[in-house]
């Protein structure tokens, strides 16, 4: 057996090195080192499906006949299982580094040793030079790992030879956005002299079962961009957390970077007059010796940091399982309808096995469909209890290779913890795209089944329940219930919605008293309506109604509504995939009621209306059948796109009040995929009808479509928390084109609130002033910046940088934000009193004055504020 390995706590050159050499030896198995860089963690978390990378204990050592050694050339870097592995006789060892030869260097039967840039280079030299095909993936992780040993080919060791093997890799289709999303900004010679001096200096030490790091560093000059570096540094490093207690220009900073959320670096920093948020922060102090504050650093943060969190605060609970003697096809169907990658597998209600997806599929590749699970499952299965902190979750599930992990307590399995929590618990709401789902397949949906009563068992337990008590109820009093709408929908497509409406064929008021009396919650009654609201003591809410059906007096009125069936319920409701219910009445519980072909509809991805002058007799159903193509990826049924196209050809949607109209366009700018909405309205004339002051130009839908990768940025780029208003973000993206009057006019049209339209007029009047004066290489002080920005929302200034795009432009607002924005001036007109000067204009100029001296970094404390005020006082 051939393997090709590198260093431990494997960069991005070691692992695109070792991806070329397999392309030099096709023969060899890529084997991981146990520690890798928590960027290529980052990386292989997305890509580790498209690459066979194993570790060492996936392999038999004894069977190792070539070693294939990139990107180092020391024994003491290896895994080291594989550095005893290199003295042992009979095997052939081969090197490609370059780095200079270590003292422990590595004895070879061929070494390759060259001084430049990166390792990947000299594997790719060799590709092209053999004239080796490269996929654009695997030109795009060589390349990656070029441009990160390079720092993007700026670093003194860089070569010719780099620049060129990028330009061949580029030209078999290396996918630069993919680099960048990868890659950090470059440094210049001041910060990389820094940055060596952080390096060297670094003490680490453990702090309540945290690794933190400690770089206390004095240079003469300022060197800006700091926090930039500790956070390099932090990366680079198997470190939790890394403080950086530089002295400067005779001034003291103090960085902070943690990578968990119970080292909260921005509390840590109140201590230092500074502040932030859990995972940055910094402050500043006068001591100039910088052990003493290292050591009343590491004495906060013993008192302060947070317990670790646990595998019973992430797991996932009740766990769907499958039983041991149920057959393969069984739980592939549960797996296909649940969307998970993995079972328990339980005997008598006690945990005895998983099985994964790849388990079945290559039983059922080989016609085992029909054997048991148990025959296939894995029988040693890791578990952890639930006190198991988060990083020795982490570590085991590294370590062993495996994609989730029971939580067991004694005999009981009490949930389960999966790679995606742990991701999920690391990367926060913000979570990096790829391994969010944001779609639904269609093909996966199991639709042949008239009984939902495993998908009703597998819901949150207050929600079965409380659908089983309604159906009790239901019985007691001699009524029919069902559950109705948009969550039958989605619990047959998997997709989570816990929007309860009931219906009751009878009195449904006197339903919902018993429903409220059972649970002791709220009721709110519509006698004339016969429609209530219940409300349980945690605010979750379910709506009852009475089966009714309706008609129209004329075409986009509001409906009549008379007492009916539950037949004559569901037709009246938009499309087919809402017409569905679940019976709740303990006779039939979870049989679906489909008199309309929902189901159907579903498993085609149709949007079908129910009759012909549906969208006549509501025009405002052309905006939800819009919107629910692009949320599911669905299609408007021919038919039912012809009639949306003639009802708003015949300008019926003049006929609705904006109100209901304005309501409808706002809940769209809810959903995820605005762009392809926007789009399908423009497609069908909606816009130009109802909106006719939006355009849709090139640079408009360019915004759009980038709007969510750019807010992702930009809070990435925030030194603290913040959310963002999604929709006022994408009514000012759409307003962005416009002139201070139609932008006026169309607020007016949409009815928005006084705090939307001022965001909206505010941008128009200042969009031309600040692109102009904040962007290129031009000199501006920090005042300035200020100055412009001032007053300013969160969602302008985002789309001020969309709309530029301009670095400098983008850097200056960013730092507006974090450093400009809050500053304020010490001294007080009480102070101007003090020092004889008398009330009037001359205030407000006085101590302008103090605060730009003070934006632009030469006032530090409220001494010199005053000492430069008396200054200034006595000049004028």
């Amino acid at each position: 057996m051939d393997i090709i390995t590198g260093h431990v706590n494997s960069d991005f050159d070691s692992l695109a090195s070792m991806l070329a050499a397999s392309k030099l030896y096709p023969h060899a198995v890529m084997v991981l080192p146990g520690i890798i860089g928590k960027d290529v963690k980052k990386f292989l978390n997305l890509y580790r499906d498209s690459f066979h990378f194993l570790t060492v204990k996936d392999i038999n050592i004894e069977q190792v006949e070539r070693l294939i050694i990139v990107d180092t050339n020391s024994k003491s870097r290896l895994e080291k299982t594989l550095e005893k592995l290199v003295d042992k006789p009979g095997i052939d060892v081969i090197v490609y580094d370059h780095h200079p030869a270590s003292e422990n260097m590595i004895v070879a039967q061929k070494i390759t040793i060259e001084d430049v840039g990166a390792c990947a280079t000299l594997l790719a030299d060799e590709i092209q030079k053999l004239g080796i095909e490269l996929s654009p993936l695997e030109a795009t992780v060589i390349a990656l790992g070029i441009y990160a040993d390079t720092n993007c080919l700026t670093l003194p060791g860089t070569t010719s030879k780099d620049a060129y093997a990028l330009a061949f890799l580029l030209s078999k289709g290396a996918n630069l956005q993919v680099i960048d999303d990868y890659m950090t900004n470059p440094l210049n010679l001041n910060q990389q002299v820094l940055l060596e001096k952080m390096g060297k200096n670094i003490r680490v030490i453990d702090i309540n079962g945290f690794k933190v790091a400690f770089s206390a560093v004095e240079v003469e000059d300022y060197v800006d961009n700091a926090a930039f570096l500790t956070r390099k540094l932090l990366e680079e490093r198997d470190y939790d957390a890394l403080f950086s207690i530089l002295r400067m220009d005779n001034k003291t900073y103090i960085i902070g970077r943690s990578l968990e959320d119970e080292i909260d670096v921005g509390h840590a920093m109140t201590f230092f007059n500074g502040g932030g948020h859990p995972g940055a922060g910094s402050g500043k102090s006068d001591e100039a010796d910088l052990n003493k504050l290292a050591s009343l650093l590491e004495k906060i943060l013993r008192e302060n940091i947070r317990p670790v969190e646990r595998a019973k605060d992430i797991m996932s609970s009740p766990v769907k399982t499958v039983s041991f003697d149920s057959s393969i096809d069984e739980a592939n169907k549960i797996m296909l309808r649940y969307g998970h990658s993995g079972l328990p597998v339980v005997k008598d209600g006690i945990l005895c096995g998983i099985i994964s997806r790849r388990d079945i599929e290559k039983a059922r590749l080989h016609g085992f469909g029909s054997s048991p699970v148990k025959a296939y499952m894995t029988k040693n299965v890791i578990t952890i209890d639930p006190e198991t902190p988060i990083k020795a979750i982490e570590n085991l599930l590294v370590e062993h290779n495996i994609g989730r992990l029971p939580v067991v307590s004694g005999n009981k399995l009490l949930g389960i913890v999966t790679r995606t929590d742990i991701i999920a618990t690391f990367f926060g709401e913000s979570s990096p795209q790829w391994y969010k789902k944001n779609y639904i397949d269609s093909q996966n949906v199991n639709l042949k089944n008239h009984n939902l009563s495993d998908k009703i068992n597998a819901l949150p337990q207050r929600v079965k329940n409380l659908l089983i008590e309604a159906g009790k109820i239901a019985d007691d009093e001699g009524l029919n219930a069902y559950v109705v709408g948009g969550f039958v929908r989605d619990l047959i497509l998997g997709v989570e919605n816990l929007d309860i409406d009931i219906v009751v064929e009878g009195d449904a008021l006197k339903f919902s008293e018993k429903l409220a009396g059972h649970y002791r919650a709220h009721l709110t009654k519509h006698d004339r309506f016969g429609t209530a609201v219940v409300v349980l003591e945690d605010d979750f809410k379910i709506d009852v109604v009475t089966a009714r059906k309706e008609y129209y007096e004329y075409p986009a009125s509001l409906p009549v509504v008379e007492g009916g069936t539950i037949k004559d319920d569901l037709f009246r409701r938009d499309f087919t995939i809402n017409s569905m219910a679940i019976k709740l009445n303990k006779s039939g519980f979870g049989n679906i009621v489909d008199f309309y072909g929902g189901r159907r509809d579903l498993q085609l991805g149709l949007i079908r209306i129910l009759y012909n002058l549906s969208f006549v007799e509501d025009p405002t159903r052309i905006f939800r059948a819009i919107r629910f193509e692009q949320r599911y990826d669905f299609r408007m049924e021919e038919k039912t796109e012809e009639f949306a196209i003639k009802a708003i050809e015949s300008g019926i949607l003049w006929k609705v009040s904006l109100e209901r109209i304005n309501f409808e366009f706002f809940t769209m700018l809810k959903e995820n995929n605005i762009p392809a909405i926007l789009k399908r309205m423009e497609n069908l004339r909606i816009l130009k009808s109802v909106y006719p002051e939006i355009r849709l130009t090139d640079d408009i839908k360019k915004l759009l479509k980038n709007a969510e990768e750019n807010l992702a940025y930009f809070k990435e780029k925030l030194d603290f928390q913040e959310t963002l208003d999604r929709t006022l973000l994408f009514l000012l993206i759409l307003h962005s084109n416009m002139s201070f009057e139609n932008a006026s006019r169309s607020s007016e049209n949409m009815r928005l609130s006084k705090e939307y339209k001022t965001e909206i007029l505010k941008l128009t009047e200042v969009k031309d002033r600040v692109l102009s004066n904040l962007s290129g290489n031009i000199d501006i002080s920090n005042y300035h910046v200020y100055n412009e920005l001032k007053g300013l929302s969160l969602e302008v200034l985002l789309v001020l940088c969309m709309l530029s795009n301009d670095k400098k432009l983008i850097n200056r607002v960013i730092l507006y934000i974090n450093n400009l924005k809050n500053i304020k001036a010490c001294v007080s007109g009480k102070d101007l009193k003090e020092l004889g000067v008398k009330p009037g204009p001359e205030y407000t100029l006085l101590l302008d004055q103090v605060l730009a001296e003070k934006l632009n970094g030469n006032l530090q404390t409220y001494k010199d504020e005053l000492e430069f005020l008396k200054k200034i006082i006595k000049n004028n």
